[in-house]
Protein backbone atom coordinates (compact mmCIF):
# COMPACT_ATOMS: atom_id res chain seq x y z
CA UNK A 1 0.00 0.00 0.00
CA UNK A 2 1.35 3.51 -0.81
CA UNK A 3 2.29 6.16 2.01
CA UNK A 4 -0.66 8.38 2.30
CA UNK A 5 0.10 11.93 0.61
CA UNK A 6 1.39 15.02 3.21
CA UNK A 7 -1.63 16.78 1.96
CA UNK A 8 -1.81 18.40 5.28
CA UNK A 9 1.42 20.42 4.68
CA UNK A 10 0.48 20.63 1.08
CA UNK A 11 -2.85 22.22 1.80
CA UNK A 12 -0.83 24.65 4.16
CA UNK A 13 1.67 25.64 1.59
CA UNK A 14 -1.48 26.14 -0.65
CA UNK A 15 -3.23 28.37 1.53
CA UNK A 16 -0.03 30.69 1.69
CA UNK A 17 0.66 30.32 -1.68
CA UNK A 18 -3.08 31.81 -3.18
CA UNK A 19 -2.51 34.40 -0.52
CA UNK A 20 0.10 35.80 -1.47
CA UNK A 21 -0.88 35.59 -5.19
CA UNK A 22 -3.43 37.23 -4.47
CA UNK A 23 -2.10 39.89 -2.45
CA UNK A 24 0.50 40.85 -5.56
CA UNK A 25 -2.84 41.15 -7.40
CA UNK A 26 -4.00 43.78 -5.49
CA UNK A 27 -0.93 45.31 -5.20
CA UNK A 28 -0.74 46.25 -8.52
CA UNK A 29 -4.20 47.83 -9.08
CA UNK A 30 -5.70 51.70 -7.90
CA UNK A 31 -9.55 51.65 -7.90
CA UNK A 32 -11.89 49.72 -9.44
CA UNK A 33 -10.18 46.75 -11.57
CA UNK A 34 -10.97 46.28 -15.04
CA UNK A 35 -10.02 44.41 -18.12
CA UNK A 36 -6.94 41.58 -17.29
CA UNK A 37 -6.41 42.89 -13.99
CA UNK A 38 -9.94 42.22 -13.11
CA UNK A 39 -9.64 38.64 -15.14
CA UNK A 40 -6.76 38.01 -12.86
CA UNK A 41 -8.25 38.14 -9.60
CA UNK A 42 -11.17 36.47 -10.72
CA UNK A 43 -9.52 33.61 -11.29
CA UNK A 44 -7.22 33.75 -7.75
CA UNK A 45 -10.54 33.91 -5.90
CA UNK A 46 -11.72 31.28 -7.31
CA UNK A 47 -8.60 29.16 -7.13
CA UNK A 48 -8.87 30.03 -3.71
CA UNK A 49 -12.74 29.19 -3.01
CA UNK A 50 -11.76 25.82 -5.12
CA UNK A 51 -8.48 25.09 -2.45
CA UNK A 52 -10.92 25.84 0.38
CA UNK A 53 -14.09 23.32 -0.86
CA UNK A 54 -11.69 20.26 -1.77
CA UNK A 55 -10.01 20.85 1.40
CA UNK A 56 -12.98 21.75 3.56
CA UNK A 57 -13.50 18.67 5.76
CA UNK A 58 -10.63 19.55 7.90
CA UNK A 59 -10.25 19.24 10.69
CA UNK A 60 -13.76 19.22 10.68
CA UNK A 61 -16.87 18.71 7.69
CA UNK A 62 -17.55 22.50 6.51
CA UNK A 63 -14.10 23.95 7.76
CA UNK A 64 -13.30 25.52 5.02
CA UNK A 65 -16.46 26.77 4.09
CA UNK A 66 -15.90 30.34 5.12
CA UNK A 67 -12.96 30.55 3.12
CA UNK A 68 -14.39 29.99 0.62
CA UNK A 69 -18.02 31.69 1.33
CA UNK A 70 -15.68 35.06 1.33
CA UNK A 71 -13.40 34.69 -1.65
CA UNK A 72 -16.91 33.58 -3.41
CA UNK A 73 -18.38 36.35 -2.51
CA UNK A 74 -15.65 38.91 -3.03
CA UNK A 75 -14.81 37.27 -6.67
CA UNK A 76 -18.99 38.13 -7.61
CA UNK A 77 -19.21 41.59 -5.89
CA UNK A 78 -16.01 42.41 -8.49
CA UNK A 79 -17.81 40.32 -11.54
CA UNK A 80 -20.62 42.69 -12.48
CA UNK A 81 -19.05 44.27 -15.25
CA UNK A 82 -16.75 41.40 -16.84
CA UNK A 83 -19.77 40.34 -19.18
CA UNK A 84 -19.72 43.68 -20.59
CA UNK A 85 -16.05 44.07 -20.54
CA UNK A 86 -15.68 41.17 -22.42
CA UNK A 87 -18.60 41.96 -25.23
CA UNK A 88 -17.17 45.21 -25.87
CA UNK A 89 -13.55 43.51 -26.28
CA UNK A 90 -15.10 40.54 -28.80
CA UNK A 91 -17.70 43.51 -30.48
CA UNK A 92 -14.34 45.75 -31.34
CA UNK A 93 -12.27 42.53 -32.21
CA UNK A 94 -14.52 40.75 -34.43
CA UNK A 95 -15.37 44.01 -36.64
CA UNK A 96 -12.18 45.45 -36.84
CA UNK A 97 -11.36 44.49 -40.29
CA UNK A 98 -15.07 45.10 -41.54
CA UNK A 99 -15.63 48.77 -42.81
CA UNK A 100 -19.29 47.94 -43.37
CA UNK A 101 -20.02 46.68 -39.89
CA UNK A 102 -17.49 48.07 -38.18
CA UNK A 103 -19.15 51.75 -37.35
CA UNK A 104 -22.05 50.12 -35.78
CA UNK A 105 -19.86 47.65 -33.39
CA UNK A 106 -18.17 50.99 -32.23
CA UNK A 107 -21.21 52.49 -31.29
CA UNK A 108 -22.68 49.35 -29.80
CA UNK A 109 -19.24 48.94 -27.63
CA UNK A 110 -19.73 52.82 -26.45
CA UNK A 111 -22.79 51.85 -25.22
CA UNK A 112 -22.02 49.00 -23.60
CA UNK A 113 -19.02 51.12 -21.80
CA UNK A 114 -21.11 53.64 -20.64
CA UNK A 115 -24.07 52.18 -19.37
CA UNK A 116 -21.77 49.51 -17.24
CA UNK A 117 -22.92 48.75 -14.03
CA UNK A 118 -20.61 50.75 -11.89
CA UNK A 119 -19.93 47.41 -9.49
CA UNK A 120 -20.10 47.91 -5.56
CA UNK A 121 -19.00 50.47 -3.39
CA UNK A 122 -16.05 50.95 -1.91
CA UNK A 123 -17.56 50.31 1.61
CA UNK A 124 -18.59 47.35 0.28
CA UNK A 125 -15.63 46.23 -1.33
CA UNK A 126 -13.24 46.96 1.92
CA UNK A 127 -15.68 44.67 3.86
CA UNK A 128 -15.61 42.07 1.86
CA UNK A 129 -11.76 42.27 1.32
CA UNK A 130 -11.36 42.16 5.15
CA UNK A 131 -13.44 39.13 5.66
CA UNK A 132 -11.61 37.08 3.13
CA UNK A 133 -8.07 38.40 4.68
CA UNK A 134 -9.93 37.20 8.36
CA UNK A 135 -11.26 33.91 7.09
CA UNK A 136 -7.28 33.15 5.44
CA UNK A 137 -5.87 33.91 8.62
CA UNK A 138 -8.45 31.44 10.49
CA UNK A 139 -7.45 29.04 8.43
CA UNK A 140 -3.96 28.90 8.19
CA UNK A 141 -3.97 28.93 12.14
CA UNK A 142 -6.04 25.77 12.14
CA UNK A 143 -3.09 24.25 9.78
CA UNK A 144 -0.41 25.41 12.09
CA UNK A 145 -1.69 23.34 14.75
CA UNK A 146 -2.71 20.38 12.75
CA UNK A 147 1.15 20.59 10.94
CA UNK A 148 4.52 21.35 12.56
CA UNK A 149 6.80 21.84 9.48
CA UNK A 150 9.81 21.89 11.48
CA UNK A 151 9.80 18.80 13.02
CA UNK A 152 7.59 16.58 10.07
CA UNK A 153 4.98 15.44 12.59
CA UNK A 154 1.74 15.49 11.28
CA UNK A 155 -1.64 13.85 12.77
CA UNK A 156 -2.10 10.28 10.60
CA UNK A 157 -5.91 10.70 11.53
CA UNK A 158 -5.98 13.86 10.00
CA UNK A 159 -3.83 12.60 6.81
CA UNK A 160 -6.28 10.07 6.34
CA UNK A 161 -9.38 12.05 6.82
CA UNK A 162 -8.16 14.57 4.70
CA UNK A 163 -6.57 11.90 1.78
CA UNK A 164 -10.06 10.59 1.93
CA UNK A 165 -12.35 13.50 1.50
CA UNK A 166 -9.89 14.99 -1.35
CA UNK A 167 -9.89 11.34 -3.24
CA UNK A 168 -13.95 11.04 -2.56
CA UNK A 169 -14.56 15.27 -3.93
CA UNK A 170 -12.37 14.27 -7.20
CA UNK A 171 -13.88 11.24 -7.82
CA UNK A 172 -17.35 13.17 -8.11
CA UNK A 173 -16.36 15.92 -10.05
CA UNK A 174 -15.49 13.46 -12.33
CA UNK A 175 -18.61 11.49 -12.20
CA UNK A 176 -20.50 14.60 -12.65
CA UNK A 177 -19.07 15.53 -15.91
CA UNK A 178 -19.03 12.27 -17.40
CA UNK A 179 -22.61 12.28 -16.62
CA UNK A 180 -23.45 15.59 -18.25
CA UNK A 181 -21.91 14.02 -21.83
CA UNK A 182 -21.02 16.11 -24.92
CA UNK A 183 -22.69 19.08 -23.59
CA UNK A 184 -25.27 20.90 -26.27
CA UNK A 185 -24.83 25.03 -26.44
CA UNK A 186 -26.77 25.51 -23.02
CA UNK A 187 -24.86 23.37 -21.21
CA UNK A 188 -21.13 24.07 -22.36
CA UNK A 189 -20.88 26.29 -19.31
CA UNK A 190 -21.78 24.49 -16.40
CA UNK A 191 -19.79 21.52 -17.85
CA UNK A 192 -17.01 24.08 -18.18
CA UNK A 193 -17.10 24.81 -14.64
CA UNK A 194 -17.27 21.32 -13.90
CA UNK A 195 -13.94 20.62 -15.58
CA UNK A 196 -12.23 23.94 -14.05
CA UNK A 197 -13.53 22.52 -10.63
CA UNK A 198 -12.14 18.95 -11.49
CA UNK A 199 -8.64 20.70 -12.97
CA UNK A 200 -7.74 22.97 -9.82
CA UNK A 201 -8.18 20.10 -7.90
CA UNK A 202 -5.53 17.59 -9.79
CA UNK A 203 -3.10 20.88 -10.06
CA UNK A 204 -3.28 20.88 -6.36
CA UNK A 205 -2.58 17.06 -5.85
CA UNK A 206 0.18 17.35 -8.32
CA UNK A 207 2.27 13.84 -8.19
CA UNK A 208 0.63 12.60 -5.40
CA UNK A 209 -2.28 11.51 -7.65
CA UNK A 210 -0.12 11.18 -10.61
CA UNK A 211 -2.48 8.64 -13.34
CA UNK A 212 -4.75 11.38 -13.79
CA UNK A 213 -2.51 14.52 -14.65
CA UNK A 214 -3.07 13.19 -17.86
CA UNK A 215 -6.14 14.70 -17.97
CA UNK A 216 -4.92 18.35 -17.20
CA UNK A 217 -4.44 19.42 -20.63
CA UNK A 218 -7.35 17.95 -21.94
CA UNK A 219 -9.26 20.05 -18.77
CA UNK A 220 -7.32 23.31 -19.89
CA UNK A 221 -8.11 22.90 -23.52
CA UNK A 222 -12.17 22.21 -22.92
CA UNK A 223 -12.27 24.73 -20.43
CA UNK A 224 -10.95 27.22 -23.01
CA UNK A 225 -12.83 26.08 -25.75
CA UNK A 226 -16.36 26.12 -24.00
CA UNK A 227 -15.28 29.90 -22.26
CA UNK A 228 -14.80 30.99 -25.47
CA UNK A 229 -18.12 29.37 -27.06
CA UNK A 230 -20.01 31.18 -23.72
CA UNK A 231 -18.30 34.69 -24.24
CA UNK A 232 -19.92 35.09 -27.59
CA UNK A 233 -22.79 33.38 -26.59
CA UNK A 234 -23.08 36.60 -24.05
CA UNK A 235 -21.78 38.96 -26.65
CA UNK A 236 -25.23 37.89 -28.84
CA UNK A 237 -27.48 38.43 -25.83
CA UNK A 238 -25.85 42.07 -25.15
CA UNK A 239 -25.95 42.52 -29.38
CA UNK A 240 -29.72 42.18 -29.21
CA UNK A 241 -30.38 43.38 -25.80
CA UNK A 242 -28.58 46.65 -27.27
CA UNK A 243 -31.04 46.10 -30.34
CA UNK A 244 -34.19 45.78 -28.66
CA UNK A 245 -33.72 49.42 -27.09
CA UNK A 246 -32.68 51.04 -30.19
CA UNK A 247 -34.34 53.13 -32.86
CA UNK A 248 -35.07 51.54 -36.16
CA UNK A 249 -32.23 52.15 -38.19
CA UNK A 250 -29.91 51.71 -35.24
CA UNK A 251 -31.80 48.95 -34.35
CA UNK A 252 -31.60 47.40 -38.08
CA UNK A 253 -27.98 48.17 -38.02
CA UNK A 254 -27.45 46.17 -34.84
CA UNK A 255 -29.25 43.21 -36.14
CA UNK A 256 -27.11 43.18 -38.92
CA UNK A 257 -24.42 42.00 -36.65
CA UNK A 258 -26.15 38.79 -35.36
CA UNK A 259 -24.83 36.30 -38.84
CA UNK A 260 -21.34 36.56 -38.61
CA UNK A 261 -21.65 36.32 -34.82
CA UNK A 262 -23.92 33.40 -34.90
CA UNK A 263 -21.40 31.56 -37.21
CA UNK A 264 -19.15 32.38 -34.78
CA UNK A 265 -20.55 31.00 -31.79
CA UNK A 266 -21.53 27.41 -33.98
CA UNK A 267 -17.99 27.26 -34.90
CA UNK A 268 -17.02 27.82 -31.09
CA UNK A 269 -19.66 25.43 -30.12
CA UNK A 270 -18.24 22.41 -32.46
CA UNK A 271 -14.82 23.28 -31.15
CA UNK A 272 -15.78 22.61 -27.64
CA UNK A 273 -18.08 20.02 -28.30
CA UNK A 274 -14.79 18.18 -30.12
CA UNK A 275 -12.79 19.27 -26.66
CA UNK A 276 -15.36 17.72 -24.50
CA UNK A 277 -15.23 14.10 -26.49
CA UNK A 278 -11.47 13.96 -26.08
CA UNK A 279 -11.65 14.29 -22.63
CA UNK A 280 -14.45 11.80 -22.01
CA UNK A 281 -12.96 9.42 -24.16
CA UNK A 282 -9.73 9.81 -21.44
CA UNK A 283 -11.96 10.42 -18.60
CA UNK A 284 -13.66 7.22 -18.57
CA UNK A 285 -11.60 4.67 -17.27
CA UNK A 286 -9.04 7.14 -15.23
CA UNK A 287 -8.25 5.76 -11.78
CA UNK A 288 -7.88 8.57 -8.97
CA UNK A 289 -5.81 6.98 -6.45
CA UNK A 290 -2.73 8.10 -4.50
CA UNK A 291 0.41 7.08 -5.80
Amino acid sequence: MAPLPRLVSRTAAALSERRAHLDALLARVSGPPTGEALHDLRVSLRRVAALARLTGDVPSRGAGSALKTAARELRRALSVRRTQDVARTLLLARFRRDPRRRPVAERLAARLAKEGDPGPSPERTRALLARLRRAFTRRDAVFARLHDPLTGTADLQTEKRLAKSVRRRLRRAARRLTAAGVPGPAGLHPARILARDLRYGLEFTGDAMRAPAVLLPLLTEFQDAAGAAHDVAELIGEVRRLAGRARTADRRAALRLLPPLLGAEERAVARAQASSRRLLARLGDMEFEWS
